[in-house]
């Protein structure tokens, strides 16, 4: 993966992460277990990405 793509990738998962993070501090379960899906999309496209 070139290094902008990635750059981008590892800031979009880190935002993610940490609004879970924030979610589950503030006692909303939905919110946090929303982000859910995002992170499986940010695991696949990495995977695809890296054939």
């Amino acid at each position: 993966m070139k290094k902008i793509p990635a750059l981008l990738t590892l800031l979009f998962a880190t935002a993610v992460i940490c609004f879970a993070t924030f979610s589950l501090f503030k006692g909303n379960l939905e919110a946090a277990f929303s982000s859910f899906p995002f992170l499986l999309i940010i695991y696949m496209y990495v995977k695809m990405s890296a054939k």
